[in-house]
């Protein structure tokens, strides 16, 4: 056996290939391709198929996949500290400020993240949220084979419920926060909270323990699921073990008062938005929750990366508006994005922004309410429609938009370049362009065609034609 992977166009002499029913895709019919390419063996669903290399039916191929893949290499989580990242919003910024925390501590350590994968040293292009199980136990073998010691993995719901971490030996889980996303997948907000909740409830006896979010709505329906014999460190700004107090903000960044454990700090955050300082308060408490000096935390805060796609500020010239990137595409994360735009007072507040398709539809209209109550201009465009009608999606958020101000939706453009481009060339330099949905996303989806698109690009054209 020379490897193992769930996709047939990986696969390689020696392989075992495992069929997997997706959502687009079921693998069972490239079964035929995995074997032409040299697999020396299948799992999959389905009953007695007649194949010419060993094949082993099993009840769930997702499952199977992950104790396999564990299994060929070597259990890498069990000579890692392993410290999940879960969450509606901020899971990407806590893993890029733990990680930032953590080396600048003198740990060697690894982060997988929807926007990159850092293996110590090496990096790999991210595909999805949490990789499929092969992919990711190969990263953490290639952190522990690297002489990592840590790494902290960005896990989506979606990731738990279809078995991409089981075989993983977490020693921490943070707790980001939990709001409307993914009802499509997961039918019911008791179900999704369900599913972020089993990540916390598979902690060993042994482990370091769950930090979680004091002050949000389901911090009470997470705790009572974890086994009485685990740690939890509480992190907020209204409760929690360690708490911040926000002295003084200018939009752009927070001048805090962290309490803690290890004492009090005057801490200056310059990342904007209230919701920082909780993405903060996550990494500090996880930092904590590991045995790290704050004061080595507290000195690491002032040197905290930008995350790609998060609150990106475009280069412009003096006589452009400013424009902002961000990856807010929930009901909340607008919400928040929304009003730390606001702390700015500019003269006039444009968004661009579309719907996803294939998701949930329910929150396309709460996000036209909020962005009619915050927004003065709206321009609705697309995002990845997939195999979702766009015109549909964006009347979707138009309904919402007009039930709270029909006069701040200034054009429906289902071109995104084009409604980038138009918003920049009619906003005035004291204003503010505001494009959320898609961040450091470099493809756009229609139907079964994926196009090169990239936001940061779309606006630096525009910038440069409005010069």
């Amino acid at each position: 056996m020379t490897g193992i992977t769930a996709n047939s166009r990986q696969v390689r002499p020696g392989y075992i290939f495992v069929a997997i029913l997706g959502a687009d895709f079921d693998g069972h019919d490239f079964i035929p391709d995995a074997i032409a390419q040299g697999a020396i063996a299948i799992v999959g669903e389905r009953p007695n198929l007649s194949l010419p290399v060993l094949y082993v039916p099993v009840q769930s191929s997702r499952a199977e996949t992950a104790e396999l893949a564990a299994a060929f290499f070597r259990q890498p989580s069990h000579d890692l500290k392993v410290i999940g990242v879960t969450g509606t919003n901020g899971k990407t910024s806590v893993v890029f400020w733990l990680t930032h925390l953590l080396r600048a501590a003198g740990i060697r350590c690894g982060m997988v993240s929807s926007v990159l994968n850092d293996l110590g040293g090496e990096s790999v292009a991210a595909t999805l949220t949490t990789p499929e199980s092969p992919e990711l136990q190969s990263y953490l073998a290639r952190m522990r084979d690297g002489g990592m010691t840590h790494a902290v993995v960005e896990v989506s719901s979606h990731g738990i419920v279809q078995h991409r971490v089981d075989a993983i030996s977490f020693h921490l889980n943070i707790l980001t926060n939990i709001t409307r996303e993914h009802l499509d997948f997961h039918g019911t907000m008791e179900q999704y909270v369900a599913a972020k909740a089993s990540l916390f409830e598979r902690l060993a006896v042994h482990a370091g323990g769950a930090v979680l979010n004091a002050d949000d709505f389901y911090f009470r329906s997470v705790l009572e699921r974890l086994k009485p014999s685990i740690p939890v460190l509480s992190y907020g700004i209204d409760s929690g073990e360690i708490r911040a107090t926000i002295v003084k903000s200018d939009g752009w960044w927070t001048k805090i008062q962290l309490r803690t454990p290890q004492g009090e700090f005057d801490v200056r955050l310059d990342h904007p938005g209230r919701y920082n300082v909780y993405n903060l308060l996550a990494a500090v408490a996880a930092a904590s929750g590991l045995g790290l000096s704050m004061d080595r935390v507290v000195e690491a805060i002032s040197t905290l990366p930008p995350v790609p796609g998060r609150m990106q500020l475009m280069p412009h010239g003096a006589d452009a508006p400013i424009v902002i990137i961000d990856y807010a595409h929930t009901p909340d994360g607008l919400l928040q994005v929304l009003r730390t735009v606001r702390q700015w007072h500019p003269q006039t507040l444009w968004l661009v922004f579309g719907a996803r398709g294939g998701r949930d539809w329910g929150k396309h209209p709460q996000m036209g309410e909020i962005a009619a109550t915050w927004a003065d201009r709206i321009v609705v465009t697309s995002d990845s429609p997939y195999h979702d009608d766009p015109t549909a999606l964006a009347e979707s958020i138009v309904s919402g938009i007009i039930e709270v101000d029909r006069q701040r939706l200034i054009t429906v453009n289902l071109d995104r370049a084009s409604a980038i481009a138009t918003t920049i060339a009619q906003a005035d330099r004291h204003d503010v362009v505001l494009i959320t949905g898609r961040g450091p996303e470099t493809v756009q989806t229609f139907g079964d065609i994926r196009v090169r698109a990239v936001d940061s690009e779309m606006v630096t054209r525009a910038l440069e034609n409005r010069r």
